[in-house]
């Protein structure tokens, strides 16, 4: 139904139908419209959207709707015939009270007047305040059109993930972005319902920390290649290269899908609010403030925008003979071993990361098959300080193992934050470039980001180590190939 084509005596009937709820003199903007009949088919949703663009309002509107059970004539998206039970959270229990419980339950504005929330008082049968937290709600009990009993819970990020187990919910709505554990936690909370069927998952939010782990999951399609049956040496290609799809907006794909709003997407934004708005933000603020496109945010550990570094794939080039390399190498098993490649052009005095290599579930041996022809065979490298910490076998250490093969490894230093001031001081002088096919070094890059304390998260970071290795102890181990006296002999597995 073309919602612009009811009347205002409709909705007037609508209205007095539906029993007394705000959200029926709701006219949905196109992508609104859009998000909300996406659910019919998706099981997880994302409105990345800039600020000021109705995401958050739009989601709201749906989960009262959801929760009473009542449904404008004009709906097409997914319909819950029974109660449900849903959560919404944000980051904390105030912006959860001031954003999400305001516009569902309503409260008092600025004037001292109360304003009536989107669930009318009428429909509330319970209501239970939050302990601590001035003026929050615990939960609430709603009136649902099937004569049953929703209930609603109002979370915050900050209780971590303990306090998202346990529970089954019909539908759950994260306002702006969650940390990755309590995600992971609201999707087992969604599987098969009361035996009513799969819940939903509903994600407002502003891409303020950057192309995240969570904007990848959303934004990005990996696919790993089929592992084949039998024992052939796959190449370092075949090893190396994983499917990764760029998911397209407003499509749903495997159970997911997004769309992306900015402030002309909001026909209720005057120019002169966007106007005064843009004259306030950074240019990569807008990015992200506007358009709901991901760039750098506030937790990341490199706050730069990837155009001052990254060099695009039509103008790579050869390396020159002449310049110096050397690698940076992290280790593991189970974890990738991951190794870091640079050339530096001591003329400008500028580094160049032009290499990648990250395989898991290899043996050093094997490793070192595929590393020797990439340039290990002569080149000096920097490895991970903790190399040999558990990994004695036949009284043999890892590092002894690499060295054995033909590789030139001395270890390293643990010291990221020195080595995260480098780097940073290089690209801020122009003298740090990333090859933009580095593809894997560049998704941990954008993904490299601290916690709520400053410190460096770990986890897919194995890249990021290797290139912290090599620049605090591997410049002055750069050499050239033609000052290496003799070739050792290339060794494959």
């Amino acid at each position: 139904m073309n919602i612009q084509n009811i009347s205002n005596s409709n909705i007037f009937r609508e209205y007095h139908n539906l029993g007394t709820l705000s959200f029926c003199f709701y006219k949905p903007s196109e992508k609104q419209l859009a998000f909300h009949n996406a659910g019919n088919e998706a099981i997880e949703r994302l409105f990345l959207a800039g600020n000021r663009t109705g995401k958050t309002y739009c989601g709201c509107i749906e989960d009262a709707m959801h929760l009473t059970g009542n449904y404008p004539s004009w709906w097409e998206g997914h319909r819950y015939d029974h109660p449900i039970v849903a959560w919404v959270a944000s980051e904390n229990y105030e912006i959860t009270r001031n954003v999400l419980q305001y516009k569902l339950l309503g409260g008092y504005s600025h004037d001292d007047g109360f304003v009536e929330g989107l669930i009318h008082p009428s429909l509330i049968v319970k209501k239970a305040m939050l302990a601590g937290v001035n003026g929050a709600v615990d939960y609430v009990h709603v009136k649902h059109k099937s004569g049953g009993i929703s209930s609603l819970y109002f979370k915050s990020y900050k209780q971590g993930r303990e306090k998202f187990q346990g529970a089954r919910c019909h539908l759950i709505h994260l306002d702006e972005e969650a940390p990755h554990d309590v995600f992971l936690e609201c999707q087992m909370r969604l599987s098969d319902v009361d035996g009513k069927g799969q819940g939903k998952l509903i994600l407002t939010m502003t891409p303020l920390k950057g192309y995240t782990q969570l904007m990848a999951y959303f934004l990005e399609y990996r696919s790993a290649k089929p592992q084949e049956e039998n024992n052939q040496t796959k190449t370092l290609a075949e090893l190396m290269t994983e499917e990764v799809i760029k998911t397209t907006p407003e499509i749903v794909m495997n159970g997911k899908y997004y769309i992306q709003a900015t402030w002309d997407d909001n026909p209720y934004l005057a120019q002169e609010t966007k106007d005064r708005l843009r004259a306030t933000l950074k240019p990569h603020e807008l990015e992200a403030r506007e358009k709901g496109i991901p760039t750098v945010g506030t937790g990341l550990v490199y706050q730069v925008p990837e155009s001052d570094f990254v060099i695009p794939m039509k103008e790579l080039f050869e390396i020159p003979n002449h310049w110096a390399k050397v690698y940076g190498m992290d280790v593991g098993f189970f974890a990738p071993t991951a190794v870091v490649f640079l050339a530096i052009d001591r003329d400008r005095d500028i580094i160049y990361v032009y290499g990648e290599y990250s395989v898991s579930g290899l043996t050093a041996s094997q490793h070192a098959g595929y590393l020797l022809p990439m340039g290990c065979n002569w080149m000096n490298g920097v490895c991970d300080p903790a190399v040999n910490q558990g990994s004695q076998r036949d009284g043999v250490r890892l590092l002894d193992e690499y060295k054995q093969v033909g590789m030139n490894i001395v270890l390293g230093k643990y010291a990221k934050e020195l080595a995260v001031d480098k780097v940073l001081e290089r690209i801020r002088t122009g003298r740090f470039k990333v090859f933009a096919s580095c593809r894997k070094f560049l998704d941990e890059w954008r993904m490299y980001c601290r916690d709520e304390e400053g410190k460096i998260k770990k986890g897919n970071d194995h890249l990021m180590n290797a290139l912290e290795f090599v620049m605090l102890d591997g410049l002055n181990l750069a050499k050239t190939k033609n000052t290496v006296s003799y070739q050792r002999k290339v060794v494959m597995f």
